[in-house]
């Protein structure tokens, strides 16, 4: 790197100097404008003419000087050794260098990044790796299953760690996992698991009983957003080595499913508490990919090859983040997960693999303040300031659609387009309305990942009928926080469903992230804690899908939450691709685990 800093220099110093134009000059004279010693220099000299950037010719004898020539201008320069970096692996300083280069030697450098994406055959250590390296646009922030954020670190989360139990979509039930059985007692307040013999942490220790008690003690203690997950959790014994009990306070026949969660994968304690805080970049847990390196410029994983349900046929998976400016990049991964099917000339060969994603973009309203949002027939005027359909186009996405429910079955049962803006603007002089400003919230993930688009559009329409408001973006943890949340008037964000619809339900009107109950008032919060009560007291899946539901349609009566679309997700998949196994998992991410070449 330093190298090519002098070499930089000079050819900034000799800016007029065209390439293959010799000139003369004297070591001592190099050696002031690099500020280097002329030892030094010579050095310098040498391996520039080595790397064949120039040609230093020098001539012995009296009044004789060193002939310089430049071989290659800086973008040359530049863009090989930023290629000589990618390909030793050391990415950010390789993207650094690229994104520094002009537009014409930028495209070169895109259209050579991309085909270092993709399906890549390696060796080490004279032993074959099959590689997949694909591009992401923003760095992991964690990989402890307690704090993940965003649907990324949870499609990640789920190919390091296990849960006791994993849901089956088929069944809709909780399936045995790392137990290989359970059993209930006292009419669901005791919870028996056995746990596989044979589960190996990725650091080589077996996991037992005890691994289980200590990840959920571990919940309790340390700062769990979730902690409504485990509240109901009044004791935890391991009875033997591979026999765990869970005690409850209460009747909660949803338990099974909550042990499905990602956040309550299994740890092993003791790397826990020797990594501290490292642990959420280099975390270690059963799952059939185990973390080799996590830094700013990308996170491997390679095949945790004693897996419990079966080695990966993957070796290997490089997530490379790359800095947003170098968009053009997003091709990487186009060989295998996308493609415009209308510019090929075959489209036969590609097939779109699609998976919709239950819940929705919503607003939901703060009925804990004052204002004029306590009105119905405000709520009612904004709801019908919004055009839907209007706004799924103004975003762009082909794959949004408009929302009556977080369901998408609901919202095909009884979605209607009510834009009506002069049924608004009457309803707005019925409320009293007299110009008060309302405060929005707009819920932000991380730096462009916010819902900050569609607050503004909100805002815009209403507007349009007089309603006055003022847009906030927020981010999610600061949003959490009691003395920034009472502040807002109404929150804009969105909730992502696991597979598990019923009890990605419950979460929905549960846990703190959503904003529903912190924000329900007195009145809709009782209703709300009943009919979450009656759900998890119910063991028939069908009647606590029939509590959630009356709870959605008493919240959206009340104009309390308004639904805005859904998304789905989509991938084009070349089927005489070598890439085979491909398949969408629920937040529309692909597993790993699954995929071979051919």
């Amino acid at each position: 790197m330093k190298l090519t800093e002098h070499y930089l220099h000079l050819r900034n110093h000799f800016g007029d100097t065209l390439e293959n134009e010799d000139f003369t000059i004297t070591i001592d004279e190099l050696a002031n404008i690099l500020c280097c010693s002329p030892r030094y220099t010579k050095k310098i000299m040498k391996e520039m003419h080595l790397e064949k950037w120039i040609h230093w010719k020098v001539t012995y004898g009296r009044g004789k000087r060193p002939t310089l020539t430049f071989l290659k201008n800086k973008g040359e320069v530049l863009l090989e050794v930023s290629k000589s970096h990618i390909q030793s692996g050391r990415y950010k300083e390789g993207l650094q260098l690229l994104h520094s280069l002009g537009p014409h030697y930028q495209e070169k450098a895109n259209e050579w990044l991309v085909n270092q994406f993709g399906y890549i055959e390696e060796n080490d250590k004279n032993e074959p790796l099959e590689v997949l390296r694909y591009p992401y646009y923003f760095s992991i922030i964690h990989l402890d299953p307690a704090h993940i954020n965003s649907i990324h670190e949870n499609h990640l989360v789920d190919h390091i760690f296990d849960t006791l139990l994993v849901y089956n979509p088929e069944t809709k039930s909780a399936d045995p996992h790392l137990a290989h059985h359970y059993e209930c007692s006292d009419e669901g307040m005791t919870w028996r698991f056995y746990l596989r013999k044979g589960v190996f942490f990725h650091h080589g220790r077996e996991l037992t009983a005890q691994d289980v008690v200590q990840s959920f003690q571990r919940l309790k203690e340390i700062a769990f957003s979730n902690k409504s997950m485990i509240s109901n959790i009044k004791a935890i014994e391991a009875n033997k080595k591979w026999v765990v009990e869970f005690h409850l306070s209460q009747t909660d026949y949803l338990f099974p499913h909550a042990l499905c969660h990602k956040q309550l994968s299994i740890i092993p304690i003791d790397v826990y508490r020797n990594l501290g805080e490292a642990f959420t970049t280099l975390p270690t847990g059963t799952g059939p990919f185990k973390i080799t390196k996590h830094d700013e410029s990308m996170i491997r994983l390679d095949a945790h090859g004693t897996y419990f349900k079966g080695r990966p046929h993957l070796d290997r998976v490089e997530i490379i983040t790359l800095d947003e400016i170098n968009q053009d990049t997003k091709r990487g991964f186009a060989d295998y997960f996308s493609h415009d099917v209308s510019a090929n000339n075959t489209p036969m060969y590609w097939e779109e693999v699609h998976q919709p994603e239950e819940g929705a973009t919503y607003i939901t309203f703060n009925l804990f303040k004052d204002g004029p949002h306590q009105s119905k027939k405000l709520r009612e005027a904004i709801n019908l300031c919004i055009d839907r359909d209007a706004l799924c186009q103004f975003l762009g996405g082909k794959h949004l659609f408009p929302a009556d429910s977080q369901l998408i079955n609901e919202t095909a049962k009884t979605y209607v387009n009510a834009y009506n803006p002069a049924k608004s603007m009457a309803l707005l002089h019925e409320a009293g309305y007299s110009g008060e400003t309302l405060t929005l919230y707009a819920t932000q993930l991380r730096k462009n990942a916010s819902v900050q688009t569609e607050a503004f559009w909100i805002k815009e329409q209403c507007e349009k009928v007089g309603i006055k408001v003022d847009v906030h973006v927020i981010p999610i943890p600061e949003l959490l926080k009691q003395s920034t949340m009472k502040k807002a008037d109404m929150i804009i964000g969105g909730f992502a469903f696991g597979n598990d619809i019923v009890y990605s339900f419950y979460r929905f009107f549960q846990i703190p992230g959503s904003f529903v109950k912190n924000l329900m008032g007195k009145k809709l919060g009782a209703i709300l804690d009943q009919q979450i009560l009656n759900v998890r007291q119910e063991a028939d899946t069908n009647k606590q899908m029939s509590y959630l539901l009356d709870l959605e349609h008493t919240i959206k009566k009340e104009v309390a939450i308004i639904n805005l679309y859904h998304r789905s997700h989509a991938i084009n998949v070349n089927n005489n691709s070598q890439l085979k196994g491909i398949s969408l998992e629920w937040f529309g991410r692909v597993n790993y685990k699954d995929l071979w070449f051919k």
